[in-house]
């Protein structure tokens, strides 16, 4: 089974790439630091070895060239050569001829076969225990004689171990010192890119001014210009798709809105048996025109099309004010009433946007309201939101419907002809383009619907003019 790489993040890799070799470092420091404390502290031992060997060296005395040698060493020195509480220290004095004269007679066992032109050193097992002995040549007109003194190594050991200990623990704070300050010194300073994507996630799909870069370190300086140069092809070609659609619509209205003309011309010069059928083909002409319209705004507020948008502050009341007249034929031929109760409700927003969703919103009310009920439209704001909904007295919306109704093209049972599905599909592009929100609520005394859209709500009066 092969497994899936995983890019790495830029903290961690920059984090590995220097505790390894730190550590490493600080392992090796570890060891010289040991070797070099325990040869300093084994040198310290040998002198004070070599010292007693001297000093015994100097004891030596012969009464001619052919006496015997003689060590001069009181009980009371020897107490006191002998006296340590943590070693058992023994020595040996051995004349030219190879015979002991003074000393512990199992460590003259230990002497060379032959005489050692300076202090020597060496390491021996002696009864089962451990041993640093020392060998001193002495020789003279009158002197010749090696001295063997040795002790046993527990204080060595002792040394040894306490040099351990303190090596491993200040080494050990200075790893964890080291890697506390190299990984927050890593946040800290990647924390300028830390802000750029904050700043970039904060963004809406609206907004395509370029990143700044004078806070951004010069190695992420590029990463920014081209991340720059991909917005502005990225407004430019919002833009352009904007265009091509606002041409397009114009393209498919006007002739549709001519065709629609000269079929009810036509309807008046023709016989009676024919208008029945003529008057079928303006309906589709109708739901042709209805239906392009539909699919030109759902086109137009995209994200990608609606991105290059202007959003300028308005107020939804005035936009209330203004589609009134609008409504009013599609209402009067169903038999129904309409009301406004606008109220200042200031947005940022597209207008023409807000203007095709409102037109969807009440084009469904007037299609599902019974012939003599009340159409209601409002505005206003709550907390610091601004609020825009349609009520009406229609049969109301299933719980289990609410959510398919948003997709293109759905229509639910019992709906009625001559619709398209797109018109609550609209509502929430265009909610969604300004940070808004749908909710579906019960009408008045609990029958028919109403429709909510929330939208973020700004000071009244602001002027202020952002991409979007």
């Amino acid at each position: 089974m092969r497994l899936a790489w995983r890019p790495v993040s830029l903290r961690g890799r920059l984090i590995g790439l220097l505790v390894v070799p730190l550590l490493v470092v600080l392992a090796v420091s570890v060891v010289v630091d040991y070797r070099t404390a325990v040869s300093l502290t084994d040198a310290t031992f040998d002198r004070a070895l070599l010292g007693t060997a001297m000093a015994l060296a100097s004891r030596l005395e012969s009464d001619d060239d052919d006496g015997p040698l003689e060590l001069d060493l009181p009980p009371a020195a020897e107490a006191i050569l002998r006296a340590d509480e943590a070693d058992s220290v023994l020595y040996a004095v051995i004349d030219g001829a190879g015979r002991r004269i003074a000393g512990d007679e199992a460590l003259a066992a230990l002497a060379p076969s032959r005489m050692p032109g300076a202090p020597a050193y060496r390491d021996a097992q002696l009864g089962g225990r451990s041993l640093r002995v020392v060998e001193v040549a002495q020789e003279s007109r009158l002197v010749k004689a090696t001295i063997l003194v040795a002790e046993t190594t527990h204080k060595r050991e002792q040394a040894t171990a306490r040099i351990l200990q303190t090596v491993i623990g200040s080494n050990l704070l200075l790893i964890a010192t080291a890697l506390g300050l190299l990984y927050f010194g890593v946040r800290l300073g990647l924390r300028p890119l830390d802000e750029l994507g904050r700043q970039i996630d904060q963004r809406g799909a609206e907004d395509f001014r370029p990143v700044p870069t004078a806070a951004i370190p010069a190695e992420a300086r590029p990463l920014a210009a081209a991340l720059n140069r991909l917005l502005t092809r990225l407004e430019a070609a919002g833009q352009a798709q904007q265009s091509f659609l606002s041409a397009a619509a114009h393209q498919l209205r006007t002739p549709l809105a001519g065709l629609q003309t000269q079929l009810d011309l036509a309807n008046q010069d023709l016989p009676a048996e024919v208008r029945p059928r003529l008057t079928r083909l303006r309906d589709s002409v109708a739901r042709l025109n209805h239906f392009v319209r539909q699919m030109l705004a759902l086109a137009r507020s995209s994200p990608e099309a609606a991105a290059a948008m202007s959003f300028q502050t308005m107020d939804l009341s005035d936009l209330l004010e203004d589609c009134a007249s609008d409504f009013l034929d599609g209402a009067l031929a169903r038999g129904l009433e309409l009301a406004f109760e606008p109220a200042p409700a200031p947005v940022a927003g597209a207008q023409w946007l807000l203007r095709e969703m409102l037109a969807n919103l009440v084009d469904n009310a007037i299609a599902h309201g019974p012939p003599g009920s009340l159409v209601v439209i409002r505005c206003g704001t709550d907390d610091t939101e601004a609020w825009i909904e349609v009520e009406d007295a229609g049969p109301g919306i299933p719980p289990a419907e609410a959510e398919r109704l948003f997709e293109p093209f759905y229509r639910p049972p019992g709906s009625p002809p001559g619709g398209s599905g797109l018109g609550l599909a609209i509502v929430r592009e265009v909610a969604e383009r300004h940070q808004g929100r749908v909710a579906f609520q019960p009408g008045s005394h609990g029958r028919g619907t109403r429709v909510r859209v929330v939208f973020p709500s700004v000071t009244k009066g602001a002027c202020q003019d952002s991409e979007g």
